[in-house]
């Protein structure tokens, strides 16, 4: 095809975005205005570990007792989010092992759990509105949790080590060999 069709094509594409996204916040007031260079150009601001309502030791789970990701994780190769587990999935386990029933933050699962309540986790990796992301897609392209999300095996509270930006998720598909195409990861 014509690399000059194309770029007009892509010309088009854009400049019908940015005037649509015009004539809607003309039409109706209360819609937000798109600012497409923003949404491109756009830095994710994450606190270096922010606090959780249960200190939970991943390094514990992981590293010392082996547990996979899967394990608490486990819609991670099934859907586009990977899932925490629930107060009772945790008690589960927690209900039978005597040796740390009395630790501040296992009484507080259990007042979680003995409540009726979920655990209020603050969501630590969290990408933009626009952003299709599967964690299927990549863990069944045989991608690694330590690629986006660090070495948790070695946290002891889970924090962000990757920007999770635009640039960086382009640098990494192409590095793989992925699509980079606009609508694998937008809407």
């Amino acid at each position: 095809m014509n690399p000059i069709l194309i770029r007009f094509a892509i010309f088009i594409f854009v400049s019908s975005i940015f005037v649509g996204g015009l004539l809607a916040v003309q039409q109706f007031p209360q819609v937000r205005e798109f600012d497409f260079w923003k949404a491109v150009f756009y830095k994710n601001p994450y606190p270096e570990k922010p606090p959780q309502p249960i200190i939970f030791p991943h390094n514990i789970h992981v590293k010392n007792l082996g547990i996979d990701c899967r394990f608490c994780h486990y819609y991670v190769e099934k859907s586009k989010y990977a899932g925490v587990p629930s107060v009772s999935e945790c008690m589960g386990c927690h209900k039978y092992v005597e040796s740390v029933k009395d630790r501040p933050e296992i009484k507080k699962l259990f007042q979680y759990y003995e409540e009726g309540k979920n655990i209020p986790w603050v969501k630590v990796h969290n990408l933009p509105d626009f952003v299709r992301f599967t964690h299927r897609m990549h863990i069944n392209a045989g991608l690694d949790c330590s690629n986006c999300h660090g070495d948790v095996s070695s946290m002891d509270t889970v924090h962000r080590v990757a920007p999770l930006s635009m640039d960086w998720c382009l640098s990494c598909h192409r590095q793989s060999q992925a699509s980079t195409e606009c609508q694998v990861c937008h809407y």
